[in-house]
């Protein structure tokens, strides 16, 4: 099955910040806590002192802006300056929902498309590519989204790497 990018709804987050002219090198992969209207809720309040670009609706077929692409999200601590943050609901990663999991590949190549980076998994975050909020450690807030599965994480770092190679992505998604 094909698929494309979702609609996106535009609501920023007021935790966000300038990125002071670091250039891109990583696109970082989480999963949100609770359900996707919550979640948006959660990371558009100023208590939360935490947000991320786009957080992709159940079943992929929506998504929400909370940060400018050049802007900082508050995502990944040490990283986040360096990095866009993708939100990807619980069922891409349990299993239950794969056309989420299908989605979020296509957004995650389409981001590593504009940025010029490679489908690459960087296992820390050092190398110009894509990876887990978990790759990330200690410096990336110690987290262990969107997965910790090595099995299900390698299905998902094949499909990016099919998404990029197959292309045809819009001109722009987002501000």
């Amino acid at each position: 099955m094909r698929v494309v990018l979702p609609p996106l709804v535009v609501r920023l987050s007021p935790n966000r910040s300038s990125r002071h002219g670091v250039p891109v090198r990583l696109v970082v992969v989480h999963r949100p806590v609770g359900g996707y209207t919550p979640s948006v809720e959660w990371l558009c309040n100023p208590a939360a002192q935490a947000s991320a670009h786009v957080i992709l609706a159940p079943g992929g077929d929506a998504a929400t802006q909370l940060v400018p692409w050049a802007e900082k999200a508050w995502a990944c601590v040490a990283f986040n300056a360096v990095s866009d943050n993708i939100e990807v609901a619980d069922g891409a990663w349990d299993g239950s929902d794969p056309q989420a999991l299908r989605v979020a590949a296509r957004v995650v190549a389409f981001r590593l498309h504009k940025r010029g980076l490679p489908a690459r998994w960087t296992r820390d975050g050092s190398q110009p590519g894509f990876c887990r909020h978990y790759d990330l450690g200690a410096a990336g807030g110690g987290h262990t989204d969107p997965t910790t599965s090595l099995v299900r994480w390698l299905r998902f770092v094949w499909m990016v790497k099919r998404e990029l190679r197959r292309g045809g992505f819009r001109p722009e998604w987002g501000t």
